[in-house]
C-alpha cells in the first residue's frame, strides 16, 4: 500500500514539473499564468483522489469514480489551456485571462456537479441493496425457524426422533426463501408445527405421526407453490 502511495504521489511530482517546465519554453503571460494554475490544481486533485481510494477501499463503487473523473477533468482542462496558449504564442491571438478563468470555473463545475450525482446514485443504490437484503433475510428466516423449532423437538423427545427427523429433512431441502403467495400455506404450517409440539408432550405417538406426514405433504405443496411462483413472476 504504501508503495502504490509512493508511486501516485512520483506520477503527480513528474507532471507537476512538465507543466513547470514550460515557463522556459513559452511566452509567460497572464494566460498562461491561468492555465498553469489551473493544471496545477488538476494534477493536485487527481493525486488527492488516487490517495483517497487507496484508503477508502470498501466505498470503491463511488470512489473508484473520484480518480477517473478527475482523470478526465485534468485531460480536458489541459487541452482547453493548450488551445489558448498555443494561438497565443503561434498566432498571437489572445483570450483574456478572465475568460479562461470562466472557462475552466465552467469545466471545474461541471465535473463536480458529475462527482455528487454519481455518489448519490450510489447511496441510493446501497440503500435499496441493505434494504432488499433485510427483506431476503425475513423471507429465509420463516422456514429456517420452523426447521430449528422441529431439531428442538428432536432433542427433547428423542423417542420420535424418526418422524421428526424427516419432517426437519424435508425443512432442510425446501426452498429457503418465502413470498406473499406463500403466506396461506406457511400459516398452516406453522398450526401444524404448533400442534406438533403439543402433540409430542402428549406423549401420543400416532398423532405425532399423522401430523408428521400431514407436515411433510404441506412443504412438498409448498415448495411446489414457490416453483410456481418464481416460474410467474
Amino acid at each position: 500500500m504504501k508503495t502504490v502511495k509512493n508511486k501516485i504521489i512520483l506520477i503527480a511530482a513528474i507532471m507537476a514539473a512538465v507543466a513547470t517546465s514550460f515557463f522556459l519554453v513559452v511566452k509567460i503571460t497572464p494566460l498562461f499564468i491561468v492555465a498553469y494554475l489551473f493544471t496545477v490544481l488538476a494534477i493536485a486533485l487527481f493525486c488527492v483522489g488516487n490517495l483517497f481510494l487507496l484508503s477508502n477501499t470498501k466505498s470503491y463503487p463511488w470512489i473508484a469514480a473520484l480518480p477517473l473523473a478527475i482523470w478526465r477533468y485534468l485531460i480536458l482542462q489541459i487541452v482547453l489551456s493548450s488551445v489558448f496558449v498555443i494561438l497565443e504564442n503561434a498566432f498571437d491571438y489572445s483570450l483574456s485571462a478572465r475568460w479562461l478563468i470562466l472557462l475552466h470555473v465552467i469545466l471545474l463545475g461541471y465535473f463536480s456537479i458529475l462527482l455528487t450525482m454519481q455518489k448519490g446514485g450510489i447511496e441510493i443504490i446501497e440503500k435499496i441493496a441493505e434494504t432488499r437484503e433485510a427483506e431476503i433475510k425475513t423471507k429465509v428466516s420463516v422456514i429456517r425457524l420452523m426447521q430449528a423449532d422441529v431439531e428442538s423437538l428432536i432433542k427433547k423427545f428423542p423417542a420420535y426422533t424418526k418422524d421428526l427427523c424427516q419432517v426437519a429433512d424435508t425443512m432442510r431441502y425446501s426452498d429457503p426463501m418465502s413470498s406473499p403467495p406463500l403466506a396461506e400455506i406457511e400459516n398452516k404450517i406453522e398450526a401444524r408445527l404448533a400442534a406438533l409440539s403439543e402433540t409430542v408432550e402428549k406423549a401420543d405417538g400416532s398423532a405425532v405421526k399423522a401430523l408428521c406426514n400431514e407436515l411433510q405433504q404441506l412443504l412438498v405443496e409448498r415448495n411446489l407453490k414457490c416453483k410456481i411462483s418464481k416460474v410467474i413472476l
